[in-house]
């Protein structure tokens, strides 16, 4: 997946500065399987939530969005 999509907003996952929803710049700074949801057998493989952070680029402020193990949005983490 090179492409998350949030409601219909979509944001890259590169490390390209961009536009946020709120019209603020971001930037993709990382991902991380979510450790406190199991993983499942899923297709013939295990598969994981996936927490994806940006960073606003105005203040430094991190905002996390979590994936579950389908790619669909499950919300964002505080």
């Amino acid at each position: 997946m090179d492409t998350l999509n949030i409601k219909g907003f979509k944001l890259n996952l590169n490390f390209e500065p961009q536009t946020s929803k709120n019209g603020r710049p971001i930037r993709h700074s990382g991902v991380k399987m979510n450790g406190q949801v199991p993983a499942k057998w899923i297709d013939g493989m295990y598969r994981h939530h996936w927490i994806y952070s940006f960073r606003y680029l105005d203040n430094d402020e991190i905002i996390n969005f979590e994936f579950d193990y389908f790619d669909k949005f499950v919300g964002v983490v505080k």
